[in-house]
């Protein structure tokens, strides 16, 4: 039994009128593909900013900071970041997970 995914009838209306619907699934594949790496680099891109605010990886601030070593690790700021780069970190790792998973079902 296929699972089944909800598309609001405007956007499957629209999406039908441009691809037509012999090729729509195809279609949707290919763009919660690239919906997934555009969040992918959108992630990185916000991790490349505190890596260079910072100037480490996370992995290594993370060490730092539970080791004691981040100046003013309870600041508002300071605090925030580490909180905000842990979610991009993760969500990335999620991320690509999702993507390797799902490139290695569309090669079947």
């Amino acid at each position: 039994m296929p699972n089944i995914l909800e598309i609001d009838k405007d956007i499957y209306n629209a999406l039908v009128e441009s691809f037509g619907e012999n090729t729509l699934k195809e279609k949707i594949d290919d763009i919660l593909l690239s919906a997934i790496e555009n969040r992918i680099e959108y992630y990185t891109r916000e991790i490349l900013k505190f890596e260079e605010k910072y100037g480490t990886s996370f992995k290594e601030f993370k060490k730092n900071w539970n080791e004691g070593k981040i100046e003013n690790r309870h600041s508002h700021e300071v605090e925030g970041d580490f909180i905000d780069w842990e979610m991009l970190e993760m969500e990335k790792k999620d991320l690509v997970a999702v993507m390797a998973k799902l490139k290695r079902f569309k090669k079947k």
